[in-house]
């Protein structure tokens, strides 16, 4: 009696490897998979509250898009019969996981929301037994309601102003930016605070990553984005975090990239609103005055909306570019010991 041959298992591994690359790279569904994929991590991983955060934790993004990167369509082979029992068993163990993972970002998102609302109970508990401020905080800070979404006329007039990608969208809110500007033919996607506004846009399969503005931005490469939109959000932020927002902006902007800004003048808040915010949010026209002196070259474009009358659009020329590059080394060096 003959002997059986041995198996090759390198070749047949290298074989499955082969045609597992050739998929990713001729279908487009497994492509739509892995950016869903790099969704949920991005969903599920941790983000700072401040620069120092994201600072300690520096490798956190590049953890992530490496796990991100792993192929959830395993090879299924050519064999008859076999094929169709894997094709089957891929199916329903990608829905299963796709099923605990919705489960599981919905979790996250109540425990979040009950987090802050938490939070704030005991900020007004430290209030009312009269236990000293930190004056450096705005008093209004989290007591504002969140900005409304987008008028229609503001949406197409932020998409019609966008210059090239990818854009990042800052907040992103339930997605009509991102949406817009998406349709025009330019990657886009955003970042949004509120748990249930960005489910809302994941729902509709918009391209939308819930956490902290700021740490995501911080986390970003360096002139990675052609186009960065300032909205929703920014308008409840203190001026503080606003010069560190446009800092960040100006180094993950391209050489000739450009910042739009979406947001409702204080100005025209009603009178508890007003006093709620005080210290909270910046005119239009500050925001110009800001990124005038970051180097780039701004200007306001009407807006035909009653909330959002001006869009702040400025502008990285080259000029502006080797100014802000001789600022940052300045300020660099400013804070070397």
């Amino acid at each position: 009696m003959s002997r059986p041959e041995s198996v090759d298992t390198k070749r047949v591994s290298a074989d499955f490897e082969a045609e597992a690359d050739n998929r990713r790279r001729q279908d487009s569904e497994i492509a739509l998979l892995e950016l869903e994929i790099e969704q949920a991590w991005a969903d599920l991983s941790p983000s700072g509250n401040s620069f120092d955060a994201v600072s300690h934790d520096g490798h956190l993004l590049d953890q992530t898009a490496s796990l991100a990167a792993l192929d959830p369509q395993v090879p299924i082979g050519s064999r008859r019969g076999l094929r169709g029992i894997k094709w089957a068993i891929r199916k329903l163990t990608y829905w299963y996981v796709r099923f605990l993972t919705d489960q599981f970002n919905l979790f996250a998102g109540v425990l979040i929301r009950h987090l802050r609302n938490l939070e704030a109970r005991m900020g007004r508990l430290e209030a009312a037994a009269g236990l000293p401020i930190d004056q450096s905080v705005p008093a209004g800070l989290g007591l504002l309601d969140d900005p409304p979404e987008p008028a229609p006329e503001v949406v197409a007039q932020v998409a019609g102003l966008a210059g090239s990608g990818p854009c990042l969208v800052l907040s992103a809110g339930q997605g009509a930016l991102v949406e817009a500007i998406g349709d025009r033919g330019i990657p886009t996607h955003g970042v949004e605070q509120d748990p249930d506004r960005a489910f809302t846009g994941l729902s509709r399969r918009i391209g939308i990553r819930t956490g902290d503005m700021l740490a995501h931005l911080v986390g970003s490469e360096d002139g990675e984005f052609g186009t960065i939109v300032l909205a929703g959000m920014v308008e409840t932020l203190p001026l503080k975090d606003l010069i560190g927002m446009i800092n960040q902006a100006s180094l993950k902007l391209k050489s000739t990239g450009r910042i739009i800004v979406a947001v409702a003048d204080p100005a025209t808040r009603g009178q508890v609103e007003s006093e709620l915010g005080s210290g909270l949010g910046i005119s239009p026209i500050t925001w110009r005055h800001l990124l005038e002196h970051a180097g780039f070259d701004a200007r306001l474009e009407p807006c035909a909306n009653s909330r959002i009358s001006q869009i702040v659009v400025a502008h990285r020329s080259a000029n502006s570019s080797d100014r802000s590059s001789a600022n940052s080394s300045n300020d660099s060096e400013s804070r070397e010991p």
